[in-house]
């Protein structure tokens, strides 16, 4: 340095020379009473006065030369307030190193511009600067991030082969449990976002159907892109946290909205005819149902009832025929009269007298009022 120089040139502080004994030559730190040379600049005190004088002669200002410590009117700063300034410098670089922070930030803690370690909220300290510094970094701030703002962006082809208009939007944040990498990793990180939330949602989009994305897909192709958007940020280790992922409109392009609109249109009244349908089909196949089974039943009664019929009437055969076998002319005789019973109840009858001729038949049951309600 310039006032370690051993030669007998005066240092900045008008530092004496190398003839004095048992002192270094040019030392700005020479103690007054050490010896002095013929310009006195042993003294440290008299040095200050020379400086002072000068200034005042620079600036214009006159006042005597080298009067004596009452003489002079500017200040006059002895030992003591250089200690006072060598403290007041110690305390400012030692107010470095402390860090008060909010709780809505970290504080991500760097050596020598190395990582070491984060601070939550609250009041914490590390070493003085330069060999620690830290960054503070807002965590909490929601922050969002929209895309599709123009059809360059907001374009996408579907799995079906049609284009889809979509914008979205993408909320964000800082990750509180790693706030370093996103001070070191990611410069824009509004443009990081974009970029990598437009690339995965192309991606997801060209997997899915057209009529998913704008209608009853859009949940699940939100999750689906917020999930990738993670992992991709998550593998840049970009220090950012993705919060939602919300899609805004997701419509045809405009040229094709009229077209898209009829063919809606069209499919909804397709689809209406086929509920139709549905429904009638649903009323008539279980009555149908309901009548061939009662016919099928009514079927089966029927056919039970001919073979108890055919079966009784063998059965009485069958016994006649044995009566018949044990008196044929009773037998006969009785089978013709219940055949002619049979025969004439449904006929009138004529009773031939021979004195009287032909005689109506009345039976005596007609001639009988019937009680009333159809009672006996």
């Amino acid at each position: 340095m310039p006032w370690d120089d051993k030669t007998k040139s005066s240092g900045p502080w008008g530092g004496g020379s190398d003839d004095e004994p048992g002192k270094e030559a040019g030392s700005p730190w020479t103690r007054p009473g050490g010896g002095s040379s013929g310009n006195g600049g042993g003294d440290l005190e008299q040095q200050m006065k020379r400086m002072q004088e000068r200034f005042r002669k620079r600036a214009g200002g006159g006042g005597g030369g080298g009067g004596g410590r009452s003489g002079g009117g500017g200040p006059n700063f002895g030992p003591l307030g250089f200690v006072v300034l060598i403290g007041i410098a110690v305390l400012g670089w030692l107010s470095t190193s402390v860090v008060m922070v909010d709780p809505t930030q970290q504080a991500a803690v760097f050596r020598f511009g190395k990582w070491q370690t984060n601070f939550g909220p609250g009041l914490h300290f590390h070493l003085p600067a330069p060999i620690e510094e830290h960054v503070l970094v807002e965590v909490e701030n929601r922050k969002e991030t929209r895309i599709g703002k123009n059809l360059e962006e907001s374009l996408m082809l579907t799995k079906d082969e049609n284009i889809v208009d979509i914008q979205f939007s993408v909320f964000w944040k800082v990750d509180s449990e790693h706030p370093e990498n996103f001070i070191l990793n990611v410069k824009q990180p509004s443009e990081a976002v974009e970029q990598v939330a437009e690339s995965v949602m192309r991606e997801v989009v060209g997997k899915t159907n057209l009529q998913a994305v704008i209608t009853t897909g859009r949940d699940e192709v939100q999750q689906e892109v917020a999930k990738q958007v993670q992992a991709l940020l998550n593998d840049y280790r970009a220090g950012i946290q993705i919060l939602t992922v919300t899609i805004d409109r997701s419509d045809p392009p405009q040229q094709v909205i009229e077209a898209f609109n009829d063919v809606n249109v069209a499919e909804q009244d397709a689809e209406t005819n086929i509920n139709q349908a549905t429904q009638f089909a649903n009323e008539v196949v279980p009555q149908a149902r309901g009548t061939g089974q009662r016919i099928l039943q009514e079927s089966e009664a029927y056919r039970d009832q001919v073979l108890a019929d055919a079966q009784g009437e063998a059965s009485r055969f069958e016994q006649i025929y044995e009566q018949y076998r044990k008196a044929p002319r009773v037998t006969r005789e009785r089978m013709y009269l219940e055949t002619m019973e049979r025969v004439l109840e449904r006929s009138d009858k004529l009773i031939m007298d021979q004195e009287s001729g032909a005689v109506p038949y009345l039976p005596l049951e007609r001639t009988q009022p019937k009680p009333r309600g159809g009672q006996e």
